[in-house]
């Protein structure tokens, strides 16, 4: 999980769950992590000033980000995060490789998972 601290010495514009610079060039890059990468929560406090949820979400997206996460009991920021992601993808701002690579990862995950959970039962 990418938090939302900031680390001005990689990127003081972003907080890290937002910043590529951290996701892309040092988590992917630098340290070779090629795992999912989940955002902290995308409707806390701290990213007020980074707009809207769709905007937020799309942030996250274009930064690298896999999963993002939604900690509101109420579904609305994650419907909002949800069109913002689909908007992004429609209209080409984010890169469809690279979104198709983050969903693989995901699918590769949920299928690793449900292989573990059947080694259970």
């Amino acid at each position: 999980m990418v938090s939302w601290a900031v680390y001005p010495a990689l990127d003081p514009r972003f907080p890290a769950g937002l910043s590529s610079t951290i996701v892309q060039e040092e988590l992917r890059g630098r340290l070779h992590f090629q795992g999912i990468t989940i955002t902290d929560a995308i409707d806390a406090g701290a990213l007020q000033a980074f707009g809207t949820f769709e905007h937020r979400a799309l942030l996250a997206a274009e930064a690298g980000m896999d999963l993002i996460l939604c900690a509101s009991r109420d579904v609305s920021p994650g419907e909002q995060a949800l069109e913002g992601l689909e908007r992004g993808y429609m209209d080409g701002t984010l890169d469809r490789a690279t979104f198709q690579e983050s969903l693989q990862r995901i699918i590769d995950l949920r299928l690793s998972l449900q292989g573990a959970l059947s080694a259970v039962q």
